[in-house]
């Protein structure tokens, strides 16, 4: 019999033998700028106000010469406009005086830039640059809780428990299944265990 983890990768490889990134985006910098904006806002409403943002602004030299209020009213239907404005001016700047407008290739370079974290940089390592990374969001964190995964004290252990469960070449797939299985398969709330095809045999509760 397989065990818990092996089996899991099985049924969602099963579900889902291929997954498209969610967030609508052309090259790094768009998917850079679309997950900056993802933060506490749906994928569904960044699709929204990225085609007419990118339509002003999709490399970063032309969107550090856009007015940060300019960027803001581009972006004012989702949550944090006014930060992610700032921020998505701040980041082009400096992509262009640092790094010859091109996003960098590295965790560290990407996490000095204004407004993204460490998920933030895992996504565009993982999806821009097919470097292995398991981003953490919110479906993942609860889903890897409610497996018996991880411990779900915090994104960064249940980060660390994912990579030791999973093979490293698996990462970035897994990443955009269980995202994918999460909003399809096992919601927040109102969710029916018995009717899983994971928690009903692999829930820790």
């Amino acid at each position: 019999m397989l065990k818990k983890p092996a089996r899991i990768q099985a049924i969602l490889d099963e579900l889902y033998p291929t997954v498209d990134i969610p967030l609508a985006h052309q090259d790094p910098f768009t998917l850079l700028v679309a997950v900056l904006l993802s933060a506490q806002t749906t994928d569904k409403k960044v699709n929204e106000v990225t085609p007419a943002l990118f339509a002003r602004a999709c490399t970063p030299e032309a969107m550090a010469t856009l007015e940060e209020e300019e960027i803001r009213q581009l972006i004012r239907a989702i949550g944090l406009a006014p930060s992610k404005a700032r921020n998505l001016k701040a980041l082009s700047q400096l992509l262009v005086e640092r790094h010859q407008g091109q996003v960098p290739r590295s965790f560290e370079d990407l996490e000095a830039l204004p407004g993204v974290g460490h998920k933030t940089a895992s996504v565009v390592m993982a999806q821009a640059f097919g470097e292995p990374a398991f981003p953490v969001d919110t479906h993942i964190h609860r889903l890897a809780q409610r497996w018996g995964l991880s411990s779900g004290k915090n994104v960064a252990e249940t980060e660390r428990d994912l990579k030791r469960h999973f093979p490293r070449r698996a990462w970035n797939k897994l990443h955009l299944q269980i995202i994918t299985f999460g909003r399809q398969h096992c919601p927040a709330l109102r969710h029916r265990p018995q009717e899983c095809p994971i928690c009903s045999w692999a829930s820790s509760s």
